[in-house]
């Protein structure tokens, strides 16, 4: 089986059976380019996706647009939107819009080397989250957050359409020294069409520091279980079922006034199940005030499981950047008064 099949196989099943997350979408380019290491972490709109509970660390209202491309597959497009708002005595508040389109081919006539049928295929997750600080410090506990989305899925093809709605749990906290910890719970109660989907458990741990008010490491480990996960080979008599799989991912960030320049990478590969595989990442991240631009690759070593090399690109906005220093200041004049 060629490439072209095995991408056109995967594109389809990602498209309609996204909601049973046959794939783990590892959104944004941060995370992406550590190898899908970040529960521990996510600290930006895309914490919607990786862990709710993330969005506490969002103070301004935020902008993200990611873009998912995929370098050996043709006619699909991913893209994922998304606005974080903080909100005083609430928490951080994020609604989210996850876009798949793509072409779907059934059967190959090797004749004339076409496919038999085309269809056209769309998905769309709507997402609503928010991420709440419990506390700032108890015990050992710092910076410890509890967050919660409801999601919304929809798809629609040439033969038919469907929904399905599921939700997710998340807690992040903080240690003493720079550690942190992550859990969320994913497709809770997750149904598509009356099936029911099994549910992801993911636990993180992250380490962060900072050396002479300049260097910034960010090292980060994670573990995601979750049962039928991955594809089954086509000409394996045995589908993969409990499946246990590992990321890991540094991250290293120049910090100087304004800006900020970060090198990443990583790997992920499964621990326990019937396939074996692992993938690579890097990424390169660039911020300037409240403007980021994040770019991400990853590749995987079997392409019957994988899509080839996919790459990531991320757009980020505060929008309190877009005030200029008078009107802010004029702001700030008339709350004191």
């Amino acid at each position: 089986m060629n490439i072209k099949h095995i991408s056109m196989m995967i594109a389809a099943c990602l498209t309609v059976e996204l909601c049973a997350s046959p794939v783990d979408m590892m959104i944004g380019s941060r995370g992406y380019g550590m190898g899908g290491a970040y529960v521990a972490i996510a600290n930006d709109p895309g914490a919607a996706y990786w862990n709710p509970a993330g969005l506490s660390h969002v103070n301004e209202l935020t902008l993200m647009e990611s873009n998912w491309i995929l370098q050996n597959v043709e006619d699909m497009n991913v893209n994922y939107l998304s606005a974080a708002i903080p909100i005083k005595n609430v928490g951080t508040v994020s609604g989210s819009w996850l876009l798949i389109h793509s072409k779907l081919e059934e059967g190959w006539d090797y004749t004339a080397d076409e496919p038999m049928s085309t269809e056209s295929a769309n998905e769309h997750a709507f997402s609503l989250s928010i991420g709440r600080r419990l506390w700032d410090k108890l015990l050992i506990f710092e910076k410890t957050s509890l967050g919660f989305s409801i999601n919304r899925h929809t798809f629609k093809t040439d033969a038919g359409d469907g929904a399905g709605l599921g939700f997710d749990i998340g807690l992040q906290t903080s240690f003493p020294y720079g550690f942190s910890f992550g859990f969320v719970a994913r497709t809770l109660g997750a149904d598509m069409m009356g099936y029911k989907i099994d549910p992801e458990l993911r636990c993180g741990i992250g380490y962060d520091v900072l050396i002479k008010k300049m260097h910034n490491i960010v090292v980060a480990v994670d573990g995601a279980y979750k049962m039928n996960r991955d594809y089954e080979k086509e000409s394996s008599l045995d589908p993969a079922k409990n499946n246990l799989k590992a990321f890991g991912g540094i991250e290293y960030s120049i910090v100087l006034k304004n800006l900020r320049i970060s090198l990443s990478g990583g790997g992920n590969g499964m621990l326990y199940s019937t396939l074996g595989t692992y993938g690579f990442a890097a990424g390169l991240g660039i911020k300037y005030m409240g403007y980021s631009v994040q770019y991400a690759f990853q590749g995987d070593t079997d392409p019957d499981v994988s899509l080839g090399y996919e790459h990531r690109v991320t757009l980020m906005l505060e929008l309190k950047n877009l005030l200029p220093k008078k009107v802010k200041s004029e702001s700030a004049e008339k709350k004191t008064e």
